[in-house]
């Protein structure tokens, strides 16, 4: 029997009047996803419930769970088979961590989440495995004066895991200056960070401070700093070395205490063989040296960073979670950023369907069949993959390519029904 597994956090939303007892959010998940919820959580067979149940034993509009109170109401919609709270029909009940809701001949369970990683880091949405030791090093970085050197594919978050070393250190009263060095023109790069006087230069009508001295007693994050002009490298390193800056046009230079955190999708040492970076910067600058993973190295992420994007009115069909989880994600989170807040706006429906998802990438994802043009072709796809491996491949792309019409996948794959159930419960893809 297909379960969703109802669990429980304790955060308070940030509008909640403070006489009023924190409402748990719900986080539900289901096979192959989950998604957080705040507010009135609807469950039938109907397409615009937020729980849509493929089962004739269920009503349009089955039940609901309603946050009153300081805690969470189940409330039977007068449905014609009952909705069952540990064995007993209920018309209304409240619900605590473990209790068990039986719909037609679905489950749900209701449990208590467990501490997630994004509580590590402000700001950050992180469940995957592997961001841990990412997060760690971060955590033990920022309390300490050293510069931090951020690594990773463009789209990543560097900037968000910037401003969380940010929040996390002795600075976090001072402000929080970013400044993209591949965005500035040359001619303006010296004046963007370190200020300039009035009429130093044709267009000067007024002073201005600079990255610099704006993030006086904060931290300065410099975005793509493998870009910044090499004649401005070795005023960077005068400026790091003596903790002071010189305006273009002033007379003398001013103290300024800030500390660095940089970051860059190039490879700086590959940059300083090639002479477009010098070797001595690159030494000053990585105090800490913190590689970001691509979304696609971390897919317990892909869904609720996909929820955190998605308005709280909204969810995702079954498809479309699968769709989500296939995608490489070269753009990373960025990419998934626009394609989550794209559909949404697009889709007409409360529930998002995989045909709502426009992909940048227009090249097949590596699950995706292909058609050979020439012999032998497919192998480039299928080498050195199990049969489990190409049977989960062909179900994840039929259940995308026909929206998660079971009868058309059964149809595709030559597998009968109640055998195509069984296997999307075992790979957590039956919503």
């Amino acid at each position: 029997m297909a379960q969703a597994i109802l669990a429980l956090s304790d955060r308070v939303t940030a509008d909640s009047p403070r006489h009023t007892p924190p409402v748990p959010t719900l986080v539900l998940h289901f096979p192959g996803g989950s998604i957080g919820l705040q507010s009135l959580l609807s469950v039938g067979a109907d397409a615009t419930n937020q729980i849509v149940l493929d089962d004739r034993y269920v009503s349009r509009f089955h039940c609901r769970l309603i946050p009153q109170g300081g805690r969470w109401v189940l409330k039977d919609l007068s449905s014609t088979n009952g909705t069952y709270l540990d064995g007993a029909r209920v018309a209304e009940a409240e619900i605590e961590a473990g209790a068990r809701i039986r719909v037609g001949s679905k489950e749900l369970r209701v449990e208590r989440a467990g501490p997630r990683l994004e509580a590590s880091l402000p700001g950050l949405v992180a469940c995957d495995p592997a961001l841990g030791p990412v997060l760690e090093l971060l955590r033990r970085a920022a309390p300490s004066s050293l510069p931090v050197i951020l690594l990773g594919e463009s789209g990543t978050g560097k900037e968000v895991a910037a401003r969380a070393v940010h929040e996390l250190s002795d600075r976090r009263a001072g402000p929080f200056v970013p400044l993209n060095c591949g965005a500035i023109s040359r001619e303006l790069a010296e004046s963007e960070l370190f200020g300039h006087e009035r009429g130093s230069f044709t267009g000067a009508i007024t002073s201005a401070p600079g990255a610099f001295a704006t993030a006086d007693g904060g931290t300065l994050f410099l975005d793509e700093i493998g870009d910044l002009p090499t004649p401005l490298q070795v005023k960077l390193l005068r400026a790091l070395e003596a903790g002071e800056v010189k305006p273009v046009g002033a007379p003398k230079p001013r103290r300024i205490d800030v500390r660095v955190v940089c970051a860059t999708h190039h490879d700086l040492r590959l940059r300083v063989r090639d002479g477009a970076f010098r070797e001595d910067l690159l030494y000053r600058l990585r105090g800490v040296t913190v590689e970001l993973p691509p979304l696609r190295a971390r897919p317990h992420d892909i869904l609720p960073l996909a929820e955190h994007f998605l308005p709280a009115d909204r969810s995702f069909a079954p498809d479309a979670r699968a769709a989500l989880l296939s995608h490489r994600w070269p753009g990373n989170v960025r990419e998934l950023r626009h394609v989550v807040q794209l559909a949404a706006l697009l889709s007409e429906s409360p529930i998002i369907r995989a045909h709502a998802l426009r992909f940048d990438d227009p090249a097949p994802a590596p699950w995706a069949p292909r058609v050979c043009e020439q012999p032998g072709d497919s192998a480039v796809v299928l080498r050195g993959r199990t049969l489990d491996e190409l049977e989960e491949l062909a179900i994840r792309s039929a259940l995308v390519r026909h929206g998660g019409n079971r009868r058309a996948i059964s149809e595709e794959l030559g597998i009968a029904r109640s055998s195509l159930l069984r296997k999307l419960d075992a790979l957590r893809l039956r919503g």
